[in-house]
């Protein structure tokens, strides 16, 4: 079976006469590669803030709003969001949380400029040796704070169970003062809880997860492995990072799931859950629930 949701035409925000900026300007406010903004080129003053566009009319809201939720419950810092209509499109409108001034920005495809000692090409280093190379840069509270916020980033994104992992996601921010390195917020975190390329909910995505990099050389992106059922990625950074990966598998369990989700069967949103996909969504995280059993019994 297939599920979607029900968008509230009366709840979104029309955008009117907005000016779309030119690849040039984003620049200015944005540390983007040029070769993604080529993509990613839907940049916009929106009530004199920069903002980027992305039209959207499926489950992906969904997934990007839920996926917000739990990373805020988390205590993580999110980008914004808002569902609207703009040059007669329908969705999502995110503020630019950058701060150039203060910060220089690194995803993972960038590591390289940080950390010379990583490869130029993400595919060639794994979690595992990011997590490892913390500890060669950084005093002893340095390496266990980066290292507590990617642990937590990488299980956060298995728990909501990513279907389009994508190394660009993920970033750090560099205090140009301080030189203090930190993980960016969370965002485009759209594909989660197995949505399908059409932009559908749909069950039979929910056999395999799809992280932003393999945590080590057992599990490959294109070729997911699994260990007495549960996914390769996942088992060997609790079996190598055992205190603080347990500590905090407990803290996204104790997040009250039902909730969140029950926020979004509400008229009163730009779009709402019809009960037979929450009861999908309760399905999708009692498995991971399911899974986690299963995880504590072999560490």
């Amino acid at each position: 079976m297939v599920y979607n949701i029900h968008l509230n035409m009366r709840k979104i925000n029309k955008i009117p006469k907005p000016l779309r900026m030119s690849q040039k300007s984003v620049l200015d406010y944005v540390d983007i590669d040029p070769n993604l903004l080529k993509e990613k080129d839907s940049w916009y003053f929106v009530n004199s803030r920069v903002s980027f566009f992305k039209k959207r009319g499926d489950v992906r809201i969904a997934g990007e709003f839920i996926s917000k939720a739990y990373a805020t419950a988390l205590g993580n810092d999110t980008a914004s969001y808002e569902v609207v209509e703009l040059e007669e499109k329908v969705g999502l409108l995110s503020e630019n949380f950058q701060d150039k001034s203060r910060f220089g920005y690194f995803d993972f495809c960038q590591l390289h400029q940080l950390f010379p000692s990583l490869p130029q090409r993400y595919n060639y280093f794994t979690l595992k040796e990011i997590l490892n190379t913390f500890g060669y840069h950084y005093d002893e509270e340095t390496t266990h704070n980066l290292q507590y916020s990617l642990i937590e980033r990488y299980m956060f994104e298995w728990f909501t169970h990513q279907l389009d992992g994508n190394p660009r996601n993920t970033n750090f921010k560099l205090d140009k003062d301080s030189q203090l390195l930190q993980l960016g917020p969370v965002f485009d975190k759209e594909q989660a809880f197995g949505v399908n390329e059409s932009g559908l909910f749909d069950e039979k995505k929910l056999e395999m997860w799809m992280p932003s990099i393999p945590y080590d050389d057992l599990s490959f992106r294109d070729k997911p492995y699994q260990i007495d059922g549960l996914d390769a990625n996942i088992l060997s950074l609790i079996m190598d990072y055992p205190d603080m990966s347990v500590e905090i598998l407990e803290k996204i369990f104790q997040i009250d799931y039902m909730s969140i989700l029950r926020k979004f069967r509400s008229g009163e949103n730009a779009f709402n859950l019809p009960p037979e996909t929450l009861s999908y969504l309760q399905g999708v995280v009692d498995r991971k629930k399911n899974e986690k059993e299963k995880i504590l019994q072999l560490v």
